[in-house]
């Protein structure tokens, strides 16, 4: 086999691995999710505030993603974003914090290390995953497990 042909196959494998191994991301309608993803996110924000909700699927393992903005305490529009396992448990909270807030020890250590910094945006965000260590074989492992089911190894110990 010639290079030239084994670099076309292997650059043919790549885009069709690629294709399999990506998350497909689509738009749905609120009234769609399942019971538990819709108790979740109406605890955290009221339905008319909601701005876009999309289903996440990554090779089967399937979360959602609900976009929106609100006003809280009396000050102007802030972006949450939320994103939520099938079983309603929340993978990650975010909002929009206005750089105002930022309190003076961190616009100091900011100023510190990046003199002269003009923030643009500030983004308050909480992951929610379980770090697990076992052993596989004998051999340690560390892996990082979130709600979905889907697991990122962290490395070898």
């Amino acid at each position: 086999m010639s290079c030239s042909k084994l670099l076309i196959y292997l650059f043919a494998l790549c885009l069709l691995s690629h294709g399999a191994l990506a998350a497909t991301l689509s738009e749905v309608p609120f009234d769609s999710l399942p019971d538990a993803v819709k108790t979740t996110a109406l605890n955290i924000i009221d339905k008319p505030n909601i701005s876009k909700v999309s289903k996440i699927d990554d090779n089967g393992l399937v979360r959602f993603e609900i976009e929106a903005d609100k006003t809280e305490n009396n000050r102007p529009v802030v972006s949450w974003d939320v994103v939520i396992a099938v079983n309603g448990k929340i993978m990650k909270l975010a909002k929009e914090v206005p750089f105002f807030e930022l309190s003076y020890p961190q616009m100091q250590a900011m100023e510190q290390r990046y003199p002269g910094i003009k923030v643009i945006e500030a983004e308050s965000v909480d992951l929610h995953f379980l770090d697990v260590i076992g052993t596989v074989d004998g051999q340690d492992i560390k892996l990082r497990l979130y709600e979905d089911g889907l697991i990122e190894e962290q490395s070898s110990r």
